[in-house]
């Protein structure tokens, strides 16, 4: 609970920061959509609405501080241009510190594991089109590839190995090569565990549902 508590007063610090944020210059810069005194934005398949009062969900249901903290980021970021159309790791982003690493590390392997272990491709692709993704079709290192408009100028690929008699099922997260244009390496790491577990919940879902 306390940590859920700090992520929270994290996000109340940021709210204040979009006081006189100029909503109609952002909207078309970042691909959102704009209304009187706000934009809408999707990320990972659901829909917020953003004012100067902060950013809710527009089914009113419960969400995540940590992605009302990442949009109100992207909101206020100053950058532009399209997405590059190439992906890499994150710690291989452009202006990303030498010796990084991803959060945790490349594969998302226990949280993907237990969601997509025994079902494999199949209920991965189910997971992966409920949340937006598209698939691109087998990648060159093994695994199929899918992609994510997670937000409208930062687009993701997870690259995913169903288990063999060898080796577990493992997702592999990669960002287009323009996402440090509008975000840092912090949202960065959070929106690539932030996607595993999307998934990874959404197939569990699914998977309760028959």
């Amino acid at each position: 609970m306390e940590r859920e508590n700090g992520y929270e007063k994290n996000y109340l610090r940021l709210v204040p920061g979009l006081k006189g944020c100029d909503f109609a210059e952002c909207a078309p810069r970042l691909g959102l959509r704009a209304f009187q005194g706000g934009v809408e934005v999707e990320y990972l398949g659901r829909a917020y609405r953003v004012t100067e009062e902060g950013v809710a969900p527009l089914d009113g249901g419960p969400s995540d501080p940590n992605h009302r903290s990442t949009l109100i980021h992207y909101v206020l970021s100053p950058g532009s241009g399209e997405p590059a159309g190439d992906f890499l790791s994150l710690a291989q982003l452009p202006g990303v510190l030498r010796g990084r690493r991803s959060p945790g590390s490349d594969f998302l392997s226990e949280a993907i594991e237990k969601a997509f272990g025994e079902d494999g491709d199949a209920l991965f692709a189910r997971a992966a089109e409920s949340l937006g993704g598209e698939f691109l079709g087998d990648h060159p290192s093994g695994g199929r590839l899918w992609l994510f408009r997670a937000l409208p100028r930062i687009h993701m690929q997870v690259v995913f190995a169903e288990a063999d008699e060898e080796f577990p099922a493992e997702a592999r997260v990669l960002f287009d090569s323009h996402a440090t244009e509008y975000l840092g390496f912090e949202c960065l790491a959070f929106m690539h565990g932030a996607l595993g577990d999307a998934l990874a919940e959404e197939g569990q879902r699914l998977k309760g549902a028959g």
